[in-house]
């Protein structure tokens, strides 16, 4: 059984379809972060504005998911019409894009119960978009080789990223205060915003490009990308820590020791040379100038503060609450996708009539300044939007993830790609343990990484890129030799 309906490699148009999705892939990792779009598009419709890397949009992160839908949904029409309808049709037998396709027409099954279908409509576009790229990766030809090369550029864009929220934490950010946080810089709660617009976005978007480093530094065979690869690692550790966010803390901490244990496990051969551990040591100076308080490179603002505010905190706690009633309410397919921020205040009311509810009013009051749009639980808020039904096809899409990653991680024939392997379920379970506090999968940043890590992950292990000899079907395990022997024997007997 093969994982994917591949495209042919003869032809001049399959070999230009096949390389046009490649490069799309690639621009779309280089552009969506950056916003060379709207810094572009504000040049030539508002000469008069002055520079600023947020001019057009007031949230970067709802430019980059506007344009995010946009650019995915052109890179699938014009593959489509390149050539690529023909595979496109014949769906891939592809486990992990059925499930994901099954997690997105619960998503829009969830409108059905919504105040509004056609905003649900709207909002699912987005996920749906999800899925599309998930099977851009599952159709394209992509060998090994190819899919390194994505991992690359997306842990390039995230360098850039990480290494820009580096000069804000240093000072040298435009117009940092225009941005709606201005109290809370003021107050020293933080100062990076990255590219994103928020130091939770930012270390969504570049935490799991942290976890495959590792990997590909072993992998590479130029000594040139692994400096380069070694350099933007340290810029990456140095970003999530100057952005002072405690779930990018926590899933740093739990992933990553979490991944260093299981690779000592499995101890693959790895040698560290002279030059390798004395530029282990000056990373770890260079991390010490920024962690460790000094007069050469003092704190910018205040660590323990931003660490210990527990307004956030409370605030979530209550945003927890509403959407546990809103499960109650609608525990089989929710009140639709997109929707709790249209009906969190209709709920928050039903609480507050409740004498013994209060207590939250001070909560209430500091929440009525913002949009409550999200629940800072991704899991909860999927529950509560799309149901329970939902909740189970995503788990579902995630245990056959990682039970295809589990399988080629066995495989002998890959063994020199299991660090690979191991980062790309890192990045994923990065994302994963962030969703307890944030909500990745509703930014455009983090959910390309998302998608991107699931589809390479499906895709990496194929049938046509395992090395020549016993055939590797669905990243199964292949049957030993004696194994195969003892049944023909047991079937001989049988007969006999």
């Amino acid at each position: 059984m093969q994982s994917t309906v591949a495209l042919p490699a003869g032809g001049f148009v399959e070999r230009f379809v096949n390389r046009f999705g490649i490069l799309a892939l690639h621009a779309l990792i280089w552009t969506l972060p950056i916003g060379l779009f709207a810094i572009v598009a504000s040049r030539i419709l508002f000469p008069g504005l002055s520079p600023s890397i947020y001019c057009l949009f007031e949230q970067p992160s709802v430019g980059q998911r506007l344009y995010f839908q946009t650019a995915v949904l052109t890179i699938g029409l014009l593959y489509v019409l390149a050539g690529g309808a023909a595979g496109m049709i014949r769906v891939p037998r592809n486990p992990v894009l059925a499930a994901a396709a099954a997690y997105g027409m619960f998503v829009t099954l969830s409108g059905l119960a919504a105040l509004s279908t056609v905003l649900v409509l709207k909002e699912s576009v987005f996920v749906w978009c999800c899925v599309l790229l998930a099977a851009l990766l599952a159709h394209l030809k992509l060998t090994r080789a190819q899919c390194r090369r994505l991992l690359v550029s997306y842990i390039g864009i995230a360098g850039i990223s990480a290494f820009y929220a580096i000069l804000q934490y240093l000072g040298l950010e435009i117009r940092v205060g225009e941005i709606g946080y201005s109290q809370d810089i003021a107050e020293g709660r933080f100062r990076v915003l990255g590219l994103q617009g928020h130091p939770n976005y930012l270390t969504a978007f570049i935490g799991p490009a942290l976890l495959l480093c590792p990997g590909l530094i072993v992998r590479s065979s130029s000594r040139r990308q692994r400096v380069t690869l070694g350099v933007l690692a340290l810029i990456l550790v140095l970003g999530i820590f100057v952005a002072g966010s405690r779930s990018a803390y926590l899933a740093t901490l739990l992933v990553g020791g979490g991944m260093a244990l299981a690779l000592w496990r499995q101890r693959p051969a790895f040698r560290l040379t002279r030059r390798s551990a004395a530029g282990v040591a000056l990373a770890a100076c260079v991390i010490g100038l920024f962690v460790i308080p000094n007069p050469v490179l003092p704190h910018r603002y205040s660590f323990s503060q931003r660490l210990s505010d527990a307004r956030p905190i409370q605030g979530r706690l209550y945003f927890y609450l509403v959407a546990t009633r809103m499960i109650v309410d609608h525990p089989v397919i929710g009140i639709g996708y997109g929707q709790y921020g249209v009906r969190f205040w209709e709920y928050a009311d039903a609480l507050q009539s409740d004498p013994k509810n209060k207590v939250f009013n001070f909560i209430l009051e500091d929440v009525g300044g913002i949009r409550a749009d999200q629940t800072h639980n991704e899991y909860l808020q999927m529950a509560a939007e799309t149901g329970l039904l939902g909740l189970a096809a995503f788990f579902f899409l995630l245990i056959v993830f990682y039970g295809r990653l589990r399988n080629d991680f066995r495989h002998p024939e890959l063994a020199d790609e299991r660090l690979i392997l191991a980062g790309i379920g890192a990045g994923v379970a990065y994302l994963l343990v962030d969703s307890l506090f944030s909500f990745p999968l509703r930014l455009a940043g983090s959910s390309l990484v998302f998608w991107l890590l699931l589809g390479i992950g499906s895709r990496y292990a194929c049938e046509e890129n395992v090395p020549a000899g016993p055939r590797h079907d669905m990243g199964l395990a292949r049957e030993t030799q004696a194994g195969k022997t003892a049944r023909t024997d047991t079937q001989t007997k049988r007969k006999r």
